[in-house]
């Protein structure tokens, strides 16, 4: 399926690495794993991978790996204030996104635990003045929990007018719901999986409904306290927080900046929140003991209830390279500059850490896979340059002619490239971005050229030729695509709407 951007979500690439520093802490240990028991990854092989991410993919930020409550690796990289060219340390600060939402979970579940909330009790019971009356009405905390409550949710893309305008106004939480979060529903409650931000937004209001007390004050006594999180806490506007990482992102064409600005009482519950490293890490071991939440309540919490996606958290079973599986939490966050991820297994209480002040999307997320999957088992593989990072410069200046002869012209120096069928795809939609609509279809025919069985490359590369306003090449590409994937509605609906133009 062609990628979309999300709110919170959006990927950024990255083209220097600065400076690297690095920390390693603790000895490799032996745990149990469904029944099979292996040597722990060692410590210098995580910092392999985490260096081989730095050097080549331009990794800027900190990581902690732990297993069975011993931290393997925490090591920093790169500038946490580009300008001042100061290094990030391990205790650097980060806003977190939406990495908010578990925690908002948390404190859900918390109220449901002591009878002060239902999972079932709606938006019309907890926030009349908003909803009642109105279709969003009906919404049960679960919908909101989960992603189903078909409540609309803000604009997608960071390029939409609104992020622009409405974004940059500081509004107390009410007043957002009010101008933001009306009462028509875009889909009936509990029938669509959809990420929405605003649905953990809402938590936010209901839990001071609820208690009578602000959700900050909540975060604080609930779980910042408790947790023993001393430098976490609600991001605001002006605020001074020691040893905070600056945010930067990285334009389309390679050049770095400041992130665009938003006002954080945008973010509130859903995405506000800033924290560390070693704070996330007593978060996570909070959470395998009692002191936050008893077990049936993280059992509720961490059950996928719809599209491996838990109550604020996604949920999945990930494959061991002996056999069998094993059982993991994450959830992946972003705000303008900065991008985290935290995935957690219980079984042997692993636990893996990420927080980026360069707003590298893809990279975050496939650094955390890779660590997590070497801590149980998989051999190390290091990451690979960026093909991008070679291309997109020459597209620039010298267009599909000069793209090409660098694609085609790697010979030995490929294998240092990843030119995976993600990696192309990923190019490709980068360059779409870019409103470079020839570029981009050239690179989306390397990939299907490459990998002509994947309905995805396809996909993709309709979505170009539609862009570039080739209909008939479009048509061409999604009907392949329909062809290998049968049973995808989406691409048939596509197909059918272009062939009656």
């Amino acid at each position: 399926m062609a990628s979309a951007t999300l709110l919170f979500a959006q990927h950024a690439r990255r083209f220097l690495l600065r400076t690297v520093l690095a920390a390693t802490s603790a000895m490799a240990i032996v745990v149990g794993i469904s029944g099979q028991a292996r040597a722990a990854a060692n410590p210098a092989e995580l910092k392999q991978l985490v260096d081989s991410y730095a050097a080549n993919r331009d990794f800027n930020g900190v990581v902690l790996v732990a297993q069975h409550g011993r931290v393997l690796y925490r090591g920093a990289y790169g500038l946490a204030n580009r300008e001042w060219q100061v290094p990030n340390v391990g205790e650097g600060v980060f806003r977190i996104g939406s990495l908010t939402k578990p925690v908002t979970a948390i404190l859900v579940m918390q109220l449901v635990q002591e009878n002060r909330l239902r999972l079932d009790g709606t938006l019309g019971e907890y926030l009349p003045a908003l909803y009642a009356g109105t279709p969003a009405a009906a919404v049960t905390v679960a919908q909101l929990l989960n992603h189903t409550s078909g409540i609309a949710d803000l604009p997608r893309s960071y390029e939409d007018p609104w992020w622009q305008t409405q974004a940059r106004l500081p509004l107390e939480p009410v007043d957002f719901a009010k101008a933001w979060i009306p009462g028509k529903l875009q889909s009936a409650a509990g029938t669509e999986w959809r990420y929405n931000n605003n649905g953990y937004f809402l938590l936010g209001l209901i839990i001071e409904k609820v208690t009578g007390t602000s959700y900050e004050a909540n975060l604080r006594s609930r779980v910042l306290d408790k947790a023993g999180m001393k430098d976490s806490g609600l991001y605001r506007a002006n605020e001074l927080i020691p040893r905070l990482a600056t945010g930067y992102q990285t334009r389309p064409d390679l050049s770095l900046a400041r992130p665009m600005p938003i006002d954080p009482s945008v973010s509130f519950s859903a995405a506000g929140l800033y924290s560390t490293v070693d704070d996330l890490l007593r978060l996570d071991q909070a959470l395998q003991g009692d002191s936050l939440l008893n077990e049936p309540s993280r059992r509720v919490m961490w059950t996928d209830h719809r599209s491996g996606y838990g109550y604020g958290w996604e949920v999945e079973s990930w494959p061991l390279p002996a056999g069998g599986t094993y059982k993991v939490e994450s959830h992946t966050g972003s705000v303008p500059g900065y991008q985290s991820y935290w995935l957690r297994a219980e079984q042997d209480q692993s636990a893996v850490i990420i927080l980026d002040n360069y707003w590298q999307g893809e990279t975050v997320a496939t650094l955390g896979k890779d660590l997590m999957a070497v801590l149980h088992g998989k051999p190390i593989a290091l990451a690979k340059k960026n093909l991008g990072d070679l291309l997109v410069p020459l597209a620039l200046s010298q267009g599909v002619a000069g793209m090409a002869r660098a694609y085609e012209g790697l010979g030995a120096t490929a294998g240092q490239y990843d030119t995976s069928e993600k990696a192309l795809n990923s190019l490709g939609y980068r360059l779409l971005r870019m409103k470079r609509m020839a570029e981009a279809v050239a690179v989306f025919q390397w990939n299907a050229s490459a990998h002509p069985q994947s309905a995805n490359v396809y996909d993709s590369l309709g979505e170009a030729h539609r862009a570039n306003g080739q209909r008939d090449q479009a048509i061409g590409s999604y009907r392949r695509a329909a062809q290998l994937a049968p049973d995808d509605a989406r691409l048939r609906g596509i197909l059918k709407e272009l062939e009656d133009q």
